[in-house]
């Protein structure tokens, strides 16, 4: 569903945004975007094809920071439908699947 996403432009025409990792890593906008982009409480956090988990909406920021270091990150909707997926690197981009 990550392939058929439609990815959300960021700034200069790119989906990507700049969110930063270790020290840089801006945990108020993140939280700010994930609130405002999923309505629901409770979210997806994946790290891998077989590893993820539930967590609130609430404590997302904190979790992809602790983990984003060394690893991608995605945060989906309970449809699968809606997804922000993280960047080791410190980028991110959000989108919507569209059946």
């Amino acid at each position: 569903m990550l392939q058929k996403a439609e990815w959300e432009k960021a700034k200069n025409d790119n989906v990507w945004s700049f969110v930063g990792n270790g020290d840089e890593f801006k945990l108020d906008l993140v939280q700010k975007n994930i609130n405002n982009f999923f309505s629901e409480n409770t979210i997806y956090f994946v790290m891998g094809r077989h590893k993820s988990k539930e967590i609130k909406k609430e404590a997302a920021a904190k979790e992809v920071e602790s983990l984003l270091t060394n690893q991608d990150i995605t945060l989906c909707n309970k449809e699968f439908k809606r997804f922000i997926v993280f960047s080791y690197i410190g980028v991110a981009k959000q989108g919507v699947y569209h059946s």
